[in-house]
């Protein structure tokens, strides 16, 4: 009994001093943003991703300030991708909001894209967050689930499509 007091007064303390180690996504989150991702990238080519535990902390300092817009390299050297829906908006149809982006794609003339940042053969590691925000769209739809994924290495590297987007 007293080792598990100290157990968990240890854990208690390192939430304490990181509040944001207390916010971790439950595994079955963890599993769905990596399914969802390595599912597509095994589709175009790409190695799959494991998850970082620091971009996820990262992910959720953006997704806890509820704004919708990129960070814009504020929180290091990161490549993002920003999701939000209301009612059963879930992991997959954020994920799939950023993936559905393949028919934009033209290899011939290669843009940013949040799908080309999913399927970046350069990148391999993620960590996603996800936070209740009101204020994203208007109040008579009701709050919304805004996603928020940092990868690393950054893609979206201009000149470095060829090598790393496959169709």
């Amino acid at each position: 009994m007293f080792k598990s007091l100290i157990a968990i007064a240890s854990l208690l303390a390192v939430a304490a001093a990181n509040p944001l180690a207390a916010r971790a996504p439950p595994q079955s989150d963890i599993d769905a943003y990596l399914k969802g991702h390595n599912t597509v990238r095994a589709q175009h080519g790409a190695a799959p991703l494991t998850w970082d535990a620091n971009l996820s902390a990262k992910a959720q300092q953006w997704a806890n300030g509820c704004v919708f817009k990129h960070s814009g390299g504020s929180l290091g050297p990161y490549g993002e991708n920003l999701a939000a829906g209301t009612g059963n908006y879930g992991i997959a149809a954020a994920i799939k909001s950023w993936t559905d982006e393949v028919s934009q794609y033209n290899p011939n003339n290669p843009q940013p894209s949040h799908f080309t940042q999913v399927v970046w053969k350069s990148t391999k590691t993620v960590g996603c967050a996800v936070q209740t925000c009101n204020g994203i769209f208007d109040p008579k739809y009701g709050p919304a689930k805004y996603y928020v994924c940092e990868y690393s290495p950054a893609g979206n590297v201009i000149g470095q499509f060829p090598q790393n987007v496959q169709v």
